[in-house]
């Protein structure tokens, strides 16, 4: 790649040519997208001297740590290997050609860690949702959502926190939790290389929600008892009856069978 620069002076044109160093980029200077996990190539070149070796590797302004294991320089096609690589692998990487140098900037998409499509909590309780960012470079910025709609961060029942890394936003409070806070929340991470989103539906429930069963509970039990009680009051009614009945028919048999003798001795 060449760059031409054209001055006018006296009325004569100057062409200055300055030759460049070109890299493995699929656009050049828009960086590569790490794959974490796989292997990042790295290759520089000087158009003008396609035989020029690359003298030095940097990241982030620093000498390569040819001591890692993993990271292989290979002079043969100017080319720097990093095998299995790591989100800490990501960064500005820069080849020295002939006194020239390119940059090519190494980052990585946006991956959040998965949470639960929804989760219960009790009125008056607080409501703590979490958006943690397990990869991503640049860092990304965080955005809450509710109900699709920017989330009201003026409300002094809500608060977020900041991660060491300096994300904000990782994790969402809202405290004394009333049934207008049901409602699905989404957090919306974003860097220059893409986004991704988790949402989860919150549900608010009554506090007595708890007590409600175990009076119905009690309730059916006292109905049943009361069933009980009148079922037993009736049944052992006749029965009471009954028995007096008997009584009656064995004390008209006994007072019978005396008159009966009394007939006979006043026949003798």
């Amino acid at each position: 790649m060449y760059i031409f620069t054209v001055a006018l002076l006296a009325g004569l044109s100057i062409y200055i040519c300055e030759s460049a160093v070109v890299t493995n980029e699929e656009e050049q200077g828009k960086g590569i997208i790490l794959s974490v996990g796989d292997n990042l190539v790295l290759q520089c070149n000087n158009t003008d001297n396609p035989s020029a070796k690359v003298t030095q590797w940097l990241k982030n302004g620093m000498q390569m740590n040819y001591n890692d294991s993993r990271a292989h320089k290979d002079n043969s096609d100017n080319t720097l290997k990093i095998e299995h690589t790591t989100e800490a692998d990501c960064g500005n990487y820069t080849c020295r050609v002939d006194n020239k140098e390119a940059l090519i900037a190494v980052r990585s998409i946006v991956k959040l860690a998965p949470v639960d499509n929804s989760r219960n909590v009790v009125q008056n309780q607080n409501i703590v949702l979490m958006c943690n960012v397990t990869q991503g470079t640049p860092l990304p910025t965080l955005q809450w959502l509710k109900d699709e709609e920017p989330l009201n961060m003026s409300n002094p029942r809500i608060s977020i926190k900041t991660d060491p890394r300096g994300i904000e936003g990782i994790e969402l409070s809202i405290s004394d939790a009333q049934f207008e806070d049901r409602a699905e929340y989404t957090c919306v991470a974003t860097n220059e290389i893409s986004t991704a989103n988790n949402t989860i539906l919150v549900r608010v429930k009554d506090k007595y929600a708890a007590l409600w069963p175990f009076l119905g509970i009690c309730a059916e039990v006292a109905v049943l008892c009361t069933i009980i009680f009148i079922y037993e009051k009736r049944r052992q009614k006749p029965d009471f009856d009954e028995s007096e009945t008997e009584h009656n028919t064995e004390n008209k048999a006994v007072a019978d069978q005396e008159d009966k003798g009394r007939d006979v001795r006043q026949r003798k």
